[in-house]
Protein backbone atom coordinates (compact mmCIF):
# COMPACT_ATOMS: atom_id res chain seq x y z
CA UNK A 1 0.00 0.00 0.00
CA UNK A 2 1.36 3.40 -0.96
CA UNK A 3 1.83 6.18 1.59
CA UNK A 4 -0.56 9.02 0.86
CA UNK A 5 0.90 12.52 0.82
CA UNK A 6 -1.55 15.38 1.29
CA UNK A 7 -0.07 18.64 0.02
CA UNK A 8 -2.20 21.38 1.57
CA UNK A 9 -2.02 25.08 0.75
CA UNK A 10 -3.58 27.53 3.20
CA UNK A 11 -4.92 30.22 0.89
CA UNK A 12 -5.64 33.46 2.71
CA UNK A 13 -5.49 37.23 2.51
CA UNK A 14 -3.56 39.42 4.95
CA UNK A 15 -4.62 41.89 7.63
CA UNK A 16 -1.29 43.58 6.77
CA UNK A 17 -1.14 45.88 9.77
CA UNK A 18 -4.71 47.19 9.48
CA UNK A 19 -5.56 46.42 13.10
CA UNK A 20 -2.29 47.87 14.41
CA UNK A 21 -2.42 51.03 12.26
CA UNK A 22 -6.07 51.33 11.16
CA UNK A 23 -5.70 54.91 9.94
CA UNK A 24 -2.71 54.03 7.83
CA UNK A 25 -3.23 50.55 6.40
CA UNK A 26 -5.97 48.39 4.92
CA UNK A 27 -5.90 44.62 4.38
CA UNK A 28 -4.26 43.13 1.30
CA UNK A 29 -6.06 40.65 -0.92
CA UNK A 30 -5.17 38.82 -4.11
CA UNK A 31 -1.67 40.26 -4.23
CA UNK A 32 -0.55 38.19 -1.21
CA UNK A 33 -1.71 34.99 -2.92
CA UNK A 34 -0.62 35.75 -6.47
CA UNK A 35 2.74 37.29 -5.35
CA UNK A 36 3.66 38.92 -8.65
CA UNK A 37 7.39 39.50 -9.16
CA UNK A 38 8.53 41.16 -12.38
CA UNK A 39 5.27 40.29 -14.08
CA UNK A 40 5.21 36.64 -13.03
CA UNK A 41 3.21 34.99 -10.25
CA UNK A 42 5.66 33.41 -7.83
CA UNK A 43 2.90 32.39 -5.40
CA UNK A 44 -0.27 30.72 -6.62
CA UNK A 45 0.85 30.74 -10.24
CA UNK A 46 4.11 29.02 -9.31
CA UNK A 47 2.26 26.40 -7.27
CA UNK A 48 -0.31 25.60 -9.94
CA UNK A 49 2.26 25.54 -12.74
CA UNK A 50 4.48 23.06 -10.94
CA UNK A 51 1.66 20.84 -9.74
CA UNK A 52 0.70 20.51 -13.40
CA UNK A 53 4.30 20.02 -14.56
CA UNK A 54 4.92 17.20 -12.07
CA UNK A 55 1.39 15.78 -12.46
CA UNK A 56 0.54 16.12 -8.75
CA UNK A 57 -2.49 17.46 -6.91
CA UNK A 58 -3.16 19.44 -3.76
CA UNK A 59 -5.87 20.56 -1.37
CA UNK A 60 -6.27 24.31 -0.97
CA UNK A 61 -7.75 25.30 2.39
CA UNK A 62 -9.35 28.61 1.43
CA UNK A 63 -10.07 31.23 4.09
CA UNK A 64 -13.69 32.33 3.73
CA UNK A 65 -14.36 34.84 6.52
CA UNK A 66 -12.37 37.52 4.67
CA UNK A 67 -15.54 38.05 2.63
CA UNK A 68 -16.57 40.29 5.55
CA UNK A 69 -14.10 42.82 4.14
CA UNK A 70 -13.46 41.92 0.51
CA UNK A 71 -16.80 40.46 -0.54
CA UNK A 72 -16.93 37.41 -2.81
CA UNK A 73 -15.08 38.49 -5.93
CA UNK A 74 -11.33 38.59 -5.11
CA UNK A 75 -11.05 35.15 -3.49
CA UNK A 76 -13.70 33.83 -5.86
CA UNK A 77 -11.39 34.50 -8.80
CA UNK A 78 -8.60 32.54 -7.13
CA UNK A 79 -10.88 29.69 -6.07
CA UNK A 80 -12.14 29.27 -9.61
CA UNK A 81 -8.58 29.14 -10.93
CA UNK A 82 -7.71 26.46 -8.38
CA UNK A 83 -10.81 24.40 -9.13
CA UNK A 84 -10.38 24.77 -12.90
CA UNK A 85 -6.85 23.40 -12.55
CA UNK A 86 -8.34 20.26 -11.00
CA UNK A 87 -7.42 20.77 -7.37
CA UNK A 88 -9.41 20.39 -4.18
CA UNK A 89 -10.90 23.38 -2.34
CA UNK A 90 -11.72 23.08 1.38
CA UNK A 91 -12.60 25.47 4.21
CA UNK A 92 -10.20 27.56 6.30
CA UNK A 93 -11.34 30.01 8.99
CA UNK A 94 -9.59 33.01 10.54
CA UNK A 95 -12.17 34.62 12.87
CA UNK A 96 -10.36 37.98 13.03
CA UNK A 97 -11.90 38.90 9.67
CA UNK A 98 -15.33 39.11 11.29
CA UNK A 99 -14.17 42.38 12.89
CA UNK A 100 -14.84 44.07 9.55
CA UNK A 101 -18.54 43.29 9.83
CA UNK A 102 -18.49 46.19 12.31
CA UNK A 103 -18.46 49.42 10.33
CA UNK A 104 -16.60 51.10 13.20
CA UNK A 105 -13.76 48.56 13.21
CA UNK A 106 -11.13 51.31 13.06
CA UNK A 107 -12.25 52.59 16.45
CA UNK A 108 -11.83 49.24 18.20
CA UNK A 109 -9.51 49.53 21.20
CA UNK A 110 -8.43 45.88 21.26
CA UNK A 111 -7.19 43.54 18.58
CA UNK A 112 -9.81 41.02 17.48
CA UNK A 113 -9.61 37.41 18.59
CA UNK A 114 -8.30 35.24 15.76
CA UNK A 115 -8.67 31.92 17.58
CA UNK A 116 -11.40 29.35 17.04
CA UNK A 117 -10.87 28.12 20.61
CA UNK A 118 -13.07 29.18 23.51
CA UNK A 119 -15.97 30.05 21.22
CA UNK A 120 -19.65 29.46 21.93
CA UNK A 121 -21.63 26.97 19.88
CA UNK A 122 -23.48 29.85 18.26
CA UNK A 123 -20.28 31.63 17.24
CA UNK A 124 -18.82 28.49 15.74
CA UNK A 125 -22.02 27.57 13.91
CA UNK A 126 -22.19 31.06 12.42
CA UNK A 127 -18.54 31.04 11.34
CA UNK A 128 -18.77 27.65 9.66
CA UNK A 129 -22.09 28.60 8.09
CA UNK A 130 -20.63 31.84 6.73
CA UNK A 131 -17.74 29.89 5.20
CA UNK A 132 -20.01 27.28 3.62
CA UNK A 133 -22.28 29.97 2.16
CA UNK A 134 -19.23 31.61 0.57
CA UNK A 135 -18.38 28.32 -1.15
CA UNK A 136 -21.88 28.28 -2.58
CA UNK A 137 -21.49 31.79 -3.96
CA UNK A 138 -18.14 30.78 -5.46
CA UNK A 139 -19.92 27.89 -7.22
CA UNK A 140 -17.61 25.21 -5.85
CA UNK A 141 -18.69 22.07 -3.96
CA UNK A 142 -19.61 22.44 -0.31
CA UNK A 143 -16.55 21.77 1.89
CA UNK A 144 -16.17 18.35 3.48
CA UNK A 145 -13.01 19.32 5.42
CA UNK A 146 -11.99 22.24 7.62
CA UNK A 147 -8.81 23.74 9.04
CA UNK A 148 -8.96 26.22 11.91
CA UNK A 149 -6.79 29.31 11.54
CA UNK A 150 -3.44 29.05 13.28
CA UNK A 151 -4.30 25.42 14.15
CA UNK A 152 -5.95 26.78 17.30
CA UNK A 153 -8.47 24.09 18.11
CA UNK A 154 -10.59 22.64 20.88
CA UNK A 155 -13.33 20.02 21.08
CA UNK A 156 -16.08 22.60 20.61
CA UNK A 157 -14.84 23.19 17.06
CA UNK A 158 -15.15 19.50 16.25
CA UNK A 159 -18.68 19.39 17.67
CA UNK A 160 -19.59 22.38 15.48
CA UNK A 161 -18.10 20.62 12.46
CA UNK A 162 -20.25 17.58 13.20
CA UNK A 163 -23.37 19.76 13.42
CA UNK A 164 -22.46 21.28 10.05
CA UNK A 165 -21.87 17.89 8.43
CA UNK A 166 -18.14 18.50 7.92
CA UNK A 167 -16.68 15.09 8.69
CA UNK A 168 -12.94 15.60 8.14
CA UNK A 169 -10.50 17.98 9.79
CA UNK A 170 -6.83 18.92 9.56
CA UNK A 171 -6.81 21.23 12.54
CA UNK A 172 -3.81 20.08 14.55
CA UNK A 173 -0.24 21.16 13.87
CA UNK A 174 1.80 20.53 16.99
CA UNK A 175 4.76 22.47 15.66
CA UNK A 176 2.57 25.57 15.30
CA UNK A 177 0.06 25.39 18.16
CA UNK A 178 -0.34 22.83 20.93
CA UNK A 179 -3.96 22.40 22.08
CA UNK A 180 -4.64 22.82 25.77
CA UNK A 181 -6.16 19.37 25.99
CA UNK A 182 -3.40 16.76 26.03
CA UNK A 183 -5.55 14.25 24.13
CA UNK A 184 -5.55 16.63 21.14
CA UNK A 185 -1.78 16.84 20.95
CA UNK A 186 -1.40 14.56 17.95
CA UNK A 187 1.45 14.54 15.47
CA UNK A 188 0.21 12.12 12.81
CA UNK A 189 -2.35 9.41 12.08
CA UNK A 190 -6.16 9.51 11.78
CA UNK A 191 -8.26 10.11 14.88
CA UNK A 192 -11.99 10.35 15.62
CA UNK A 193 -12.71 13.46 17.69
CA UNK A 194 -16.31 14.38 18.51
CA UNK A 195 -17.57 12.74 15.32
CA UNK A 196 -14.88 14.23 13.04
CA UNK A 197 -11.95 12.35 11.52
CA UNK A 198 -8.83 14.44 12.22
CA UNK A 199 -5.70 14.18 10.08
CA UNK A 200 -3.05 16.32 11.78
CA UNK A 201 -0.32 18.04 9.83
CA UNK A 202 2.71 15.85 10.39
CA UNK A 203 4.76 17.24 13.28
CA UNK A 204 8.16 15.94 14.29
CA UNK A 205 10.70 16.44 17.04
CA UNK A 206 13.86 18.32 16.18
CA UNK A 207 16.97 19.25 18.18
CA UNK A 208 17.34 22.96 18.84
CA UNK A 209 20.37 25.22 19.08
CA UNK A 210 20.20 24.52 22.83
CA UNK A 211 21.86 21.14 22.96
CA UNK A 212 19.77 18.50 24.64
CA UNK A 213 16.50 20.31 23.88
CA UNK A 214 13.85 19.10 21.45
CA UNK A 215 11.04 21.08 19.88
CA UNK A 216 7.98 20.21 17.84
CA UNK A 217 8.06 21.37 14.23
CA UNK A 218 5.34 21.05 11.62
CA UNK A 219 6.11 19.68 8.18
CA UNK A 220 6.12 22.84 6.08
CA UNK A 221 7.96 23.98 3.00
CA UNK A 222 9.39 27.07 4.67
CA UNK A 223 10.36 25.40 7.95
CA UNK A 224 11.67 22.01 6.84
CA UNK A 225 14.67 21.41 4.60
CA UNK A 226 14.32 19.06 1.65
CA UNK A 227 16.66 16.40 3.17
CA UNK A 228 14.52 16.49 6.33
CA UNK A 229 11.29 16.21 4.32
CA UNK A 230 12.63 13.24 2.39
CA UNK A 231 13.82 11.60 5.60
CA UNK A 232 10.43 12.13 7.27
CA UNK A 233 8.58 10.68 4.27
CA UNK A 234 10.75 7.57 4.31
CA UNK A 235 10.46 7.14 8.08
CA UNK A 236 6.71 7.66 7.94
CA UNK A 237 6.50 4.87 5.41
CA UNK A 238 8.69 2.60 7.54
CA UNK A 239 6.48 3.27 10.58
CA UNK A 240 3.30 2.55 8.66
CA UNK A 241 1.97 6.10 8.78
CA UNK A 242 -0.71 5.98 6.08
CA UNK A 243 -1.06 9.72 5.46
CA UNK A 244 1.51 12.49 5.61
CA UNK A 245 -0.06 15.96 5.66
CA UNK A 246 2.16 18.90 4.70
CA UNK A 247 1.18 22.57 4.78
CA UNK A 248 2.40 25.60 2.84
CA UNK A 249 1.19 29.07 1.81
CA UNK A 250 1.55 30.95 -1.46
CA UNK A 251 3.48 33.74 0.24
CA UNK A 252 6.20 31.30 1.35
CA UNK A 253 7.53 31.36 -2.21
CA UNK A 254 8.44 35.03 -2.17
CA UNK A 255 10.41 37.35 0.09
CA UNK A 256 9.07 40.77 0.97
CA UNK A 257 10.54 43.77 2.69
CA UNK A 258 7.77 43.82 5.34
CA UNK A 259 4.23 42.63 6.05
CA UNK A 260 2.91 45.08 3.45
CA UNK A 261 4.37 42.81 0.73
CA UNK A 262 6.57 45.45 -0.82
CA UNK A 263 9.79 44.97 -2.82
CA UNK A 264 9.01 41.33 -3.62
CA UNK A 265 11.56 38.77 -4.76
CA UNK A 266 11.04 35.08 -5.31
CA UNK A 267 12.21 32.73 -2.58
CA UNK A 268 14.48 30.39 -4.50
CA UNK A 269 15.08 28.12 -1.51
CA UNK A 270 11.42 27.41 -0.84
CA UNK A 271 10.61 27.07 -4.52
CA UNK A 272 13.39 24.52 -4.84
CA UNK A 273 12.08 22.57 -1.83
CA UNK A 274 8.59 22.44 -3.32
CA UNK A 275 9.79 21.27 -6.73
CA UNK A 276 12.04 18.63 -5.19
CA UNK A 277 9.08 17.26 -3.24
CA UNK A 278 6.95 17.07 -6.38
CA UNK A 279 9.77 15.47 -8.34
CA UNK A 280 10.31 12.92 -5.55
CA UNK A 281 6.63 11.96 -5.62
CA UNK A 282 6.72 11.61 -9.39
CA UNK A 283 9.74 9.30 -9.26
CA UNK A 284 8.52 7.20 -6.31
CA UNK A 285 5.01 6.40 -7.48
CA UNK A 286 5.35 2.83 -6.29
CA UNK A 287 5.73 4.02 -2.68
CA UNK A 288 3.98 7.40 -2.44
CA UNK A 289 0.91 9.01 -3.98
CA UNK A 290 -0.40 12.57 -3.64
CA UNK A 291 -4.09 12.62 -2.71
CA UNK A 292 -6.61 15.32 -1.93
CA UNK A 293 -8.98 15.44 1.02
CA UNK A 294 -12.08 15.26 -1.15
CA UNK A 295 -11.02 12.26 -3.19
CA UNK A 296 -9.71 10.25 -0.22
CA UNK A 297 -12.23 11.22 2.46
CA UNK A 298 -14.72 8.42 1.83
CA UNK A 299 -11.99 5.78 2.13
CA UNK A 300 -10.61 7.41 5.28
CA UNK A 301 -14.03 7.65 6.89
CA UNK A 302 -14.68 3.97 6.26
CA UNK A 303 -11.29 2.82 7.56
CA UNK A 304 -10.14 2.16 11.07
CA UNK A 305 -8.37 5.03 12.90
CA UNK A 306 -4.58 5.14 12.53
CA UNK A 307 -2.28 5.56 15.57
CA UNK A 308 -0.13 8.55 16.38
CA UNK A 309 3.61 8.14 15.71
CA UNK A 310 6.26 10.60 16.85
CA UNK A 311 9.06 11.08 14.34
CA UNK A 312 12.27 13.00 14.87
CA UNK A 313 15.15 14.28 12.78
CA UNK A 314 18.82 13.94 13.79
CA UNK A 315 20.97 16.76 15.10
CA UNK A 316 23.00 17.10 11.91
CA UNK A 317 19.89 17.53 9.76
CA UNK A 318 18.49 20.16 12.12
CA UNK A 319 21.70 22.20 12.13
CA UNK A 320 21.98 22.05 8.34
CA UNK A 321 18.40 23.30 8.05
CA UNK A 322 19.05 26.13 10.50
CA UNK A 323 22.12 27.19 8.53
CA UNK A 324 20.23 26.94 5.24
CA UNK A 325 17.33 29.06 6.49
CA UNK A 326 19.54 31.67 8.10
CA UNK A 327 21.59 32.00 4.92
CA UNK A 328 18.44 32.37 2.83
CA UNK A 329 16.93 34.91 5.22
CA UNK A 330 20.01 37.12 5.04
CA UNK A 331 20.43 37.05 1.29
CA UNK A 332 19.24 40.25 -0.41
CA UNK A 333 15.53 40.12 -1.09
Amino acid sequence: MRTEVCITVDTEFSIAGAFTFPERYVPLGEEVVRCVVEGREEGLGFILKNLTHYNQKATFFVEALQTSYFGDVPMGRLVNRIAKAGHDVQLHLHPCWLQFANRDWKEARTRPNDSCTGRSDRELDEMIGTGCYAFGRWSVPRPIALRAGGFEIDRAVYRAMTRAGIKVGSNIGMGIYQPQELALRLSSGRHWIEGVLELPVLSYLSPTVKLGKLEWRALTITGTSWPETKLLLMRARQCGISQVVLVTHAFEFIKSRDYRFEALRRNRLNQSRFCRLLDFLRHHEDEFVAVTFREASEKWLNSAPAPDFSLRVPLGSAFRRIAENVTSDHLPI
